[in-house]
């Protein structure tokens, strides 16, 4: 029986595997955070130009059934 840490009473979630990537490139005028996601079962990759949009991303990723 798999018990559900995030409660009793909330169904459980099938199990999925998301690769966050994220690094530092140093640019000319400022430096900035990069960062990509990629699906461990389908294999696509996702790449965001800012940590706000790639955090939008996973909040939606993690909210779908």
């Amino acid at each position: 029986m798999t018990q559900n840490p995030v409660g009793p009473d909330l169904p459980v979630a099938p199990d999925r595997v998301l690769i966050l990537r994220i690094w530092h490139e140093p640019g000319v005028h400022h430096d900035q955070w990069r960062a990509s996601v990629k699906d461990g079962a389908r294999g696509e990759r996702r790449y965001f130009v800012s940590i706000d949009d790639c955090i939008d991303h996973l909040y939606g990723e993690m909210s779908r059934p």
